[in-house]
């Protein structure tokens, strides 16, 4: 294993091996197939609320909604969907990026910015709850709840995932060679493949424990089920128009797009203009 890790000494890397890979080789194979199990129940329930929330509307009002969105949380859950999905599910098209080190690059790059993304939504989510009595006597005992997975399953979760991929050196063309593979049988239930996992490193065998189970815990949750859920009605497109004038951004003057980007009000932007011609 030496040489695959940027940061971590090599003897300490070795002890940790020793210490937790029987331990690990025992639990890796099972763990997709655990993830799938556990995936369909909480899918099936998400959709549920989400029928719920659509014919009742949500259990939040518009204003704590937009607290609780003010951190892009699901533009980063549905990035790093997306992106795992890019990778496994297209191994060839992964392969010719990871052959170019700027392909690389890019997908690394993207993929740590959505797993950062997520990790600063949690966290505002956990701010505003421990911060808003209110959105705690709203949630309830179901808040509890959602804190729990949060903070004992989706958190540790996600700092393995950006510690593996962001030390393993090969943690990326790992993902194309072995990903798929492990990604077909989970949801085939084959078991015959099941030798090349005990190659692994370390970090890796934890991502591979930690994000599939982690992944499959968001749907059991009801407000991070909610808050990955899109909602149009709150988006906010009331600064793109002037207020006091109704025109639209694009036909605004120079002076008066200078004036919103440097916090000048635009009187006083005019009335230099002004004794600037005279």
């Amino acid at each position: 294993m030496a040489g695959e890790f940027r940061f971590i000494p090599q003897e300490t890397l070795d002890d940790i091996t020793n210490l937790v890979n029987p331990v690990l080789d025992f639990i890796v194979p099972i763990v997709p197939y655990l993830a799938v199990l556990a995936f369909l129940p909480g899918f099936l329930r998400a959709m549920m609320q989400y029928q719920i929330q659509a014919k009742k509307g949500p259990f939040l009002d518009a204003a704590t909604d937009k607290k609780l969105r003010s951190v892009p949380l699901s533009v980063g859950v549905w990035g790093l969907v997306f992106m795992h999905l890019l990778i496994v599910a297209t191994p060839a098209a992964g392969h010719a990026m990871f052959v170019a080190g700027g392909g690389r690059a890019v997908l690394e790059v993207m993929t740590m910015g959505f797993g950062f993304f997520t990790l600063l939504g949690l966290l505002n989510v956990m701010l505003r709850y421990g911060l808003d009595v209110n959105l705690r006597r709203k949630l309830g005992v179901l808040g509890l709840l959602d804190m729990a997975i949060v903070t004992t399953v989706i958190l540790p979760s996600l700092g393995v995932g950006l510690y593996a991929w962001s030390t393993v050196r090969w943690g990326s063309a790992w993902t194309q060679t072995v990903g798929w593979q492990v990604f077909a049988d989970a949801w085939t239930f084959n078991w015959s493949n099941m030798g090349y996992l005990a190659e692994l490193p370390v970090f890796l065998k934890l991502h591979l424990i930690a994000g599939p189970l982690a992944a499959a815990h968001l749907f059991y949750s009801r407000l991070l089920t909610h808050l990955i859920m899109p909602r149009p009605s709150l988006w906010n497109f009331g600064p793109v128009k002037d207020p006091d004038t109704g025109h639209t951004e694009e036909e605004w003057s120079a002076g008066q797009a200078a004036a919103l980007m440097y916090g000048i009000s635009a009187e006083k932007s005019n009335r230099e203009r002004e004794e600037a011609i005279k």
